[in-house]
């Protein structure tokens, strides 16, 4: 990762990545959050268990699940230059550009290139701390972001770091309520708002001290749910389908908050620990209609809770994010698929590795050792960003099904989650640190 900081402008990207979700009124298949926070917080680890709510082979929609709690806050506000600060590259093997010649120790060939290192990418989903909180705070509830709690979320992270784990996979803006982020009286963003800044650029702080990568998700389909107005106890929640599907709106969305994310996180001194992107997480629950590649089945989102949006819009906003993402920061960037049935939905929107995600559901009909090639995902690396960490519905154990992704060739495999009572960590961490203590080096970027 230190190679970073000496490749400056040197590095050019180049192709050789469910479960969670709000809440309780739909959220993903796996993960938990805060629907039911917008009247307040419900607790930070309740969640649902990732079934869908139909079956067969082109079925699933996410089920339900819960939210999180929090601390005051603090930190500078720096926004930096907007300069590219960072190279690397996904590879699937061989060398190119400014790595021809950098001897790598020890070559992941299938894995995502980063720093001239292949790796494959290992860890765990954190998600959050504090669902819809950890960057921005949220004052209504009392729940400060990262930079009012770091003692909590160094000690979180330590535990990750001590039990194997090298990339977090870590939600900024799951939904668009509280401080986060400022609008104007048309309901447009125009600038990230409360602590955002300071608790990005506390991440990265905490994540150096902890020795673990981190992986930032901008967005996820939660933020699709519609707006809604829960005063005086609650919030009121924008929703992003409308800004998403207007080509102005997106404009603003891009520059206003992607773009500063991005350069708060160029400028901070640990900007090496900002391992990769993840635009939005399953958005393919907050779609509508068919598919714009391949034999892929058509996007079927809930649309009395969603403001939907079609293929052609939501891949716009992530190839404008992925351009603003990479040239801001050099980091490769990826979409948080929620499954594999839908391989084909980003292969064109400048992602530079897939990312699908794998539970119960997918597998019964979409096998997770089935290869690649019959996926049609070939072209880029693949990272498994997201399957229970308990292997619940899965019928396989994780060393094995860990084990399996990555002799086939796959690029990395995130658990979820760290704060997912579903699917803890407490009692499943030490198979994470089996893993990792049999590929040290391979798993380590």
């Amino acid at each position: 990762m230190r190679n970073w900081l000496l490749l400056v402008g040197v590095l050019q990207l180049s192709v050789a990545g469910f479960g969670c979700g709000d809440g309780s009124d739909g959220g993903g298949e796996g993960g938990a959050g805060g629907e039911a926070g917008d009247s307040g917080p419900t607790g930070s680890n309740s969640s649902g268990a990732g079934t869908p709510a139909s079956s067969g082979a082109g079925a699933g929609t996410p089920a339900s699940s819960g939210a999180g709690a929090g601390e005051p806050t603090g930190g500078p506000a720096s926004t930096g230059s907007g300069d590219p600060v960072a190279g690397s590259s996904t590879s699937s093997g061989g060398e190119t550009g400014a790595c021809a010649g950098v001897e790598d120790e020890c070559p992941f060939e299938a894995g995502v290139e980063i720093a001239c290192r292949l790796r494959f990418m290992y860890g765990v989903n954190y998600a959050w701390r504090d669902f819809g909180a950890d960057f921005g705070g949220q004052s209504k509830w009392s729940q400060a972001g990262i930079s009012g709690k770091k003692s909590q979320v160094l000690a979180d992270l330590q535990d990750m770091r001590a039990h194997g784990v090298d990339v977090v996979r870590w939600w900024i803006y799951p939904r668009f309520y509280g401080d986060q982020i400022n609008f104007d009286g048309q309901g447009n963003p125009t600038g990230l708002g409360g602590t955002s800044t300071q608790d990005i650029l506390a991440a990265l702080e905490l994540a150096d001290q902890a020795q673990v990568n981190v992986m930032f998700t901008l967005f996820s389909f939660d933020g699709f749910y519609k707006t809604s107005h829960n005063p005086p106890n609650g919030l009121s929640v924008a929703s992003m389908g409308p800004i998403v599907a207007d080509a102005g709106r997106r404009a603003k969305l891009i520059e206003n908050v992607v773009r500063p994310i991005a350069r708060t996180v160029a400028s901070s001194p640990h900007r090496d620990r900002m391992l990769a992107w993840d635009v939005i997480n399953e958005p393919e629950w907050a779609m509508t209609g068919p598919s714009l590649y391949g034999d892929d089945p058509a996007f079927e989102g809930d649309s009395s809770k969603f403001d939907l949006v079609t293929h052609q819009q939501m891949e716009a906003l992530a190839k404008e994010s992925a351009a603003v993402l990479r040239g801001e920061t050099g980091a490769p960037v990826s979409v948080g698929s929620a499954a594999i049935k839908w391989g084909q939905a980003w292969t064109r929107s400048d992602v530079d590795f897939y990312q699908v995600h794998m539970y119960g559901w997918v597998n019964d009909y979409f096998p997770y050792d089935k290869p690649l090639s019959e996926y049609g995902l070939t072209d880029k690396p693949v990272v498994m960003g997201e399957f229970p960490i308990n292997m619940e519905a899965m019928d396989v154990r994780y060393d094995k099904f860990v084990g399996d992704l990555y002799n086939m060739g796959y690029a990395g495999a995130l658990s979820w989650s760290i704060t997912d009572l579903n699917f803890p960590w407490s009692s499943n961490k030490t198979t994470v640190k089996a893993f990792a203590d049999q590929h040290p080096c391979e798993t380590r970027y």
